[in-house]
């Protein structure tokens, strides 16, 4: 049977240009545009689907509005009728062709067919022979049993970069499948030769076996022409970069803040998951250490830092003094003082490194009765240190914390009554105490910029909240280490 190609079917393009605006992933606000197809490809249909004319492809197109160019990557099913194995919500439109009837169009990233064919592209590491398109498959994946279309599909949890993720659960998973029997099929809407740094950071953390993040399973990449590099229409200047990426289904475990959340709200410990999360991160810190090295600072990197952590504490407590009380007022003084004297004759220098910089609680997950793992979508911060994901895992659990004690108590009362400042010491304690005992250096948080990044985060949040704080000042002061 002659394949369709479906750019070359009048009204293609049409029907595209008429869904891509109401897509989150396309650029938005730019108007009147056109597309020009610059690449992709085409795969093979997998057995099982009763759609006997169906085809799957994979389109690049460039973009072209007022004000510049941008690429878009948009995977299609083309089928012969409507099908349940794709869904309303994936539906683009439909063609009428000349030599082949109605054609139904839907998005590749939520077709049963197209993903199962997607994950075999990697699973299997299959790639053309002209060697513009390639499957990889990282860890054990490759040895996964095959996927076919009787896959289970949701749509994931929408993130702010332009991808499109869905969650997979294989068929000869369990109906309630446990989170490290799915994956996660992450389709980049806007390719580019360049990967993330923070992307390339975890795709070595998994090559490394790492167990504190989630791992990249299979990754599918393609080729484009790159019009503005071609010397002329003979001469084409291709490029390839990552079309998807697939990895472990760990991170559609709940997260950190709703365990916490729920914890709090019910007036239950979280102690002792705090600290197996301080762990988590420590060994999260401890691999990167391994993977990418670590140094001492100099000690013009040492007065630089302690500068600045000067700067910022002063600038914080100026913003809010006045909305502490005399007593309150005077005794922060006189901490603030005293930790700006201790910042100045800092001389121990610390260890410097690649680390994710802002985690939180919305990064961290929990797939199983024991241990954490990370999401890299906080962002990599290279020569940093350490401490400053201790810092934000605690005011991320500070900040839940104020803003569970603003909720107002439902009718029936559900709201049970909790101790708000012994929860949070109680945590944030256990949790350095599980960094300490893991395998990553852990100095830092014992030094004076720890210490005196923390008060001053407190600070902040404590303006955020117009002066309201439910813990007595020296509970986040952490002058005590």
């Amino acid at each position: 049977m002659k394949r369709i190609r479906g750019e070359e079917q009048p009204g293609f393009l049409d029907i595209l240009q008429t869904w891509l605006p109401h897509q989150p992933w396309f650029p938005q606000g730019i108007g009147r545009y056109t597309l020009t197809r610059t690449g992709g490809l085409r795969l093979p249909t997998p057995e099982g689907d009763a759609d006997q004319r169906l085809f799957l492809e994979m389109h690049v197109f460039d973009v072209e509005h007022a004000e510049g160019t941008e690429r878009i990557a948009v995977p299609v099913a083309l089928r012969s009728r409507p099908s349940a194995l794709a869904g309303k919500t994936a539906f683009i439109g439909k063609l009428s062709t000349p030599d082949f009837g109605e054609v139904w169009l839907y998005d590749g990233a939520r077709d049963r067919a197209f993903l199962s064919a997607w994950l075999e592209m990697a699973r299997r590491r299959q790639g053309s022979r002209n060697g513009r398109s390639k499957g990889e498959a990282f860890g054990d994946f490759a040895s996964w049993e095959p996927f076919t279309v009787k896959l289970r599909r949701t749509a994931g949890e929408p993130k702010s970069r332009p991808v499109t993720r869905t969650v997979v659960t294989p068929e000869h998973a369990q109906e309630e499948a446990a989170a490290e029997d799915k994956v996660v099929v992450e389709f980049i809407r806007r390719p580019s030769v360049e990967r993330r740094e923070s992307f390339d950071t975890v795709l070595t953390l998994t090559q490394a076996r790492s167990r504190t993040i989630s791992r990249v399973l299979g990754i599918v990449s393609g080729a484009w022409e790159n019009r503005a590099l071609a010397y002329d229409e003979e001469n084409i200047a291709w490029e390839m970069g990552d079309l998807a990426v697939i990895r472990d289904g760990l991170t559609q475990s709940p997260n950190g803040w709703h365990l916490a959340k729920t914890a709090l709200a019910q007036a239950e410990p979280f102690a002792e998951k705090a600290r197996e999360m301080g762990r988590s991160l420590g060994n999260l810190h401890a691999d990167l250490a391994g993977s990418f090295g670590s140094y001492p600072q100099s000690a013009d990197q040492l007065r630089s830092m302690a500068k600045n952590a000067q700067q910022a504490l002063e600038q914080q407590w100026q913003a809010v003094r006045e909305d502490f009380d005399e007593d309150e007022s005077a005794d922060l003084s006189e901490v603030i003082d005293s930790m700006d004297q201790q910042l100045g004759e800092a001389e121990e220098p610390l260890m410097l490194q690649r680390i994710h910089g802002d985690l939180s609680l919305q990064h961290v997950h929990r797939p199983g009765q024991d241990g954490w793992v990370f999401h890299e979508e906080g962002g990599m911060v290279n020569h940093a240190l350490p401490l400053r994901d201790v810092v934000t895992m605690l005011m991320s659990f500070a900040a839940l914390v104020m803003e569970s004690a603003s909720e107002i108590p439902s009718e029936d009362g559900a709201k049970k009554p909790v101790n708000y400042g012994r929860w949070y010491e109680e945590t944030s304690q256990a949790f350095i105490e599980g960094y300490r005992q893991s395998d990553v250096e852990s100095t830092g948080i014992d030094s004076v910029l720890f210490r005196a990044a923390m008060l001053a985060e407190a600070l902040d949040l404590f303006g955020r909240w117009q002066g309201q704080w439910v813990f007595r000042p020296s509970m986040l002061m952490q002058t005590e280490g």
